[in-house]
């Protein structure tokens, strides 16, 4: 399997994962907004939907960091400071990136780790607003990528690409 298939198969076996996190992280905003835990959201209570985004979060980090070691040459190629490795989407994925593990770092400080309430509270503060700005990102990453997967996908599908 070449190198471009295997990206293809892992992007999209993460992307609804990662789709169900930012989704399930939009509901629960509203629970962390004041909405009391045991009114239904599309059938679920807040607590149900807080745990889907726990469970589902558990689930996309590693498949993030899969994802991040299929892309180890970009990896390499920022911390080079070459120019000929820096692509047009450089400052795009850097910020992506540093705002997905922000988003990881304070929601795992606040879930696992901080037994004060009041910076608990703080730290999903600061995880809200992060995941906000992961989803802004990330739509401006898929955009980047768009046609590479449509490309990929009508050639997994057996149709001819459009020149």
């Amino acid at each position: 399997m070449s190198k471009a298939s295997r990206n293809y198969y892992f992007n999209i076996l993460t992307l609804f994962p990662f789709l169900l996190l930012l989704f399930s992280g939009i509901i629960v905003l509203r629970y962390h907004g004041g909405t009391d835990y045991n009114i239904s959201t599309l059938s679920l209570s807040g607590h149900q939907w807080l745990k889907l985004h726990q469970v589902v979060a558990l689930v996309v980090i590693p498949l993030i960091g899969l994802h991040l070691w299929l892309h180890k040459y970009w990896l390499k190629a920022l911390f080079s400071f070459k120019k000929k490795n820096k692509s047009k989407n450089n400052d795009l994925n850097i910020g992506l990136l540093l705002i997905f593990f922000s988003c990881v770092v304070t929601a795992l400080l606040a879930w696992v780790i901080v037994k004060d309430e009041k910076l608990a509270d703080l730290l999903r503060e600061v995880h809200n607003k992060l995941g906000l700005a992961l989803i802004f990102f990330f739509i401006i990453h898929l955009a980047n990528y768009y046609k590479w997967l449509v490309k990929m996908t009508r050639k997994k599908l057996g149709k001819k690409t459009e020149k």
